[in-house]
């Protein structure tokens, strides 16, 4: 298995304001998308350049924690062709998100999403600050027909939890 890990910001804006960025919606939106952008365009390609990658969707996972486990959904689930695993540890920003949306996860997808996936897991700790956007975007994906791993973690915005979820994850992926 080969695992990449960048840093995962789409603007150094996001770093230079710090905390205060959950406040701008256009800033995390830009964020999602030039992450999204360079993912797709530089991260992977030079990836598939230096290591030996299988070209199957079968054999490709993204997975991250915190706003990267946001940057992971959106990649994940609008690009089903590509990632057969998809695992978001204590996403953040889906209110500032949502209006990127997931155009490829409709009630009349849910099928093709659910055979593509393997799993979709999406975790976070029951004291976790963005356990309760968790839980709402968990709440809307199975509204639309989606199966999702939701896994509740008791413990708050910590390693020992995200690394509990990890150590989870990280078996079921490539059966």
């Amino acid at each position: 298995m080969i695992v990449v890990m960048p840093l995962g910001y789409g603007t150094m804006e996001v770093i230079d304001r710090g905390w205060i960025t959950g406040r701008d919606p256009d800033l995390v939106r830009k964020n999602f998308m030039r992450f999204l952008d360079v993912l797709f365009q530089e991260v992977m390609p030079m990836v598939k350049q230096q290591y030996p990658l299988s070209e199957n969707r079968e054999d490709h996972a993204v997975a991250g924690l915190s706003m990267r486990g946001s940057e992971t959904l959106l990649a994940g689930l609008n690009h089903t062709d590509t990632f057969a695993y998809v695992g978001g540890f204590s996403s953040g920003g889906w209110e500032t998100a949502s209006p990127l949306g997931f155009p490829s996860i409709t009630a009349q997808s849910a099928q093709d999403v659910n055979s593509k996936l393997r799993p979709l897991w999406i975790s976070c700790g029951t004291e976790d600050g963005l356990f309760a956007s968790n839980q709402k975007f968990i709440a809307w994906l199975k509204d639309q027909g989606i199966k999702v791993n939701a896994v509740q973690t008791p413990g708050m915005r910590a390693w020992m939890v995200w690394r509990d979820n990890l150590s989870n994850f990280v078996p079921l992926l490539f059966q």
